[in-house]
């Protein structure tokens, strides 16, 4: 049987490169679609809580679209809420979705004692979709999201 597969030119080697090979440009092409963005987003944030996010303009993620390196870079969170004990953040979480880490920061907010905002930097391991997640006191969660382009590898 050996003897069959060589002679038609296929070896093991060569048949697990191809199946690699073609895996890789799949998968390439699922991660850079943009029309799965958002989708895949949601997935992920179900995966980690267990709840479907809404994307919300009550959440304000700035970040710089370039950045120099992926180890110092800077964002600004600001929760647009009255942090009252009817309507308030109980907390937020900052993910990188290609980071090997893919949560990066949580903050947590208490009512008519700190307001909505932060402002920090982050590594990132690559270029990729910023994703702020923030559950409310109801259990909704909130999230937005915005695009960095980074040129080098700030998670090593």
């Amino acid at each position: 049987m050996v003897e069959e597969i060589r002679a038609a030119g296929l070896t093991r080697r060569a048949v697990l490169t191809a199946a690699v090979a073609g895996g890789a440009g799949f998968a390439g092409v699922m991660l850079a679609s943009p029309a799965n963005a958002s989708d895949d987003a949601a997935e992920l944030i179900k995966h980690l809580t267990g709840k479907t996010p809404t994307e919300s303009d009550r959440l304000h993620l700035a970040m710089p679209r370039v950045f120099a390196n992926g180890y110092t870079v800077p964002l600004t969170l600001v929760i647009d809420s009255p942090m009252t004990e009817a309507d308030h953040v109980r907390d937020v979480r900052v993910l990188a979705p290609r980071n090997p880490l893919i949560t990066v920061a949580t903050f947590h907010f208490v009512p008519q004692r700190s307001e909505p905002r932060v402002s920090t930097r982050i590594r990132l391991a690559q270029p990729q979709d910023v994703l702020a997640v923030a559950e409310m006191n109801d259990g909704t969660l909130l999230m937005t999201r915005t695009w960095v382009e980074v040129a080098t590898n700030g998670c090593a």
